[in-house]
Formats: structure tokens, C-alpha cells, sequence
């Protein structure tokens, strides 16, 4: 298919539902949650959340919804601009999404993430390539998305 901005746009639209969003953010809580409970054992202070903190977890999980500056606000960011939404500004783009690549795929010691090539075909994945490079790096992705 011969994609245009617009078309592009349009389309994005109808695939990145509420849903959708909702669901990859419960994807990454999910990976987050198993991130800090291993590095906790690492540290052996598996027991160091509060019970409190626990039922503040599982409150976040089921509505994927964290008050604050945090992972889930970038995520919405970068899912908003890929329903076409205009850019705030390049640093808060870039913001957002160094977020997203340190908190997902940057290990303990590395100085850079390590993103997998499987990432840039996840909801997120394209979200962030279209935030970073324009919704024209996608457009392959679009016509198998057909």
C-alpha cells in the first residue's frame, strides 16, 4: 500500500486502542515487577517492600494506572504520538523514550540498553520508532499489520 502521513496516522489510530495500550502496559509492569523483585533477591532484601507497597503494585498492575512521572506517563506519551499526536518538544520526546529503553533493557553495570530486535514489533516498539524516526520508518510494518 502507498502510505501517507495522514493515512498512516489514520490507521494507527484504529490499531492503538485503549485496549492495546493497556494491555502492553501491563506487559512492561509485568517485566518491571519480575525486574525488582530479582534484583531485591540479588541484594537478599526480598522481604524490603512493604506490605503496603505490595498492595500498591497490584493496584497499579490491574488499572495500569501510576500517579507521577514514571514509565506508564512516557508510555501514553509515546503511544499518543503515534495516533498522531504532534511532538511537545524533541528533548521530552527524547525523554520518554530513554526512559523506556533504560527501564526495560538496561542491565545492572551496562552504561547502554540492549534492545532486542524483537522489541521494535511489540505495540511499544513501533510507538518508539515511529516517536524517534517518523511514522515513514514504519510503514513496512503497517502493510503486514494489513
Amino acid at each position: 500500500m502507498a502510505w501517507t502521513r495522514e493515512g498512516a496516522f489514520d490507521f494507527l489510530k484504529t490499531v492503538y486502542t485503549d485496549e492495546v495500550m493497556q494491555g502492553e502496559k501491563r506487559r512492561v509492569f509485568k517485566m518491571l515487577n519480575r525486574q525488582l523483585y530479582e534484583r531485591l533477591d540479588d541484594l537478599a532484601i526480598n522481604q524490603a517492600l512493604s506490605e503496603r507497597a505490595e498492595k500498591q503494585l497490584k493496584f497499579f498492575k490491574e488499572f495500569t494506572f501510576m500517579p507521577g512521572d514514571n514509565i506508564f506517563q512516557s508510555m501514553r506519551y509515546l503511544f499518543l504520538m503515534a495516533r498522531g499526536e504532534k511532538e511537545r518538544d524533541r528533548q521530552t520526546t527524547e525523554q520518554h523514550l530513554n526512559r523506556v529503553y533504560n527501564s526495560l533493557f538496561k542491565a545492572a553495570g551496562m552504561k547502554n540498553p540492549v534492545i532486542p530486535d524483537s522489541f521494535w514489533e511489540t505495540p511499544l516498539g513501533i510507538a518508539c520508532r515511529i516517536a524517534e524516526h517518523g511514522v515513514e520508518d514504519v510503514y513496512p510494518i503497517l502493510d503486514d499489520m494489513i
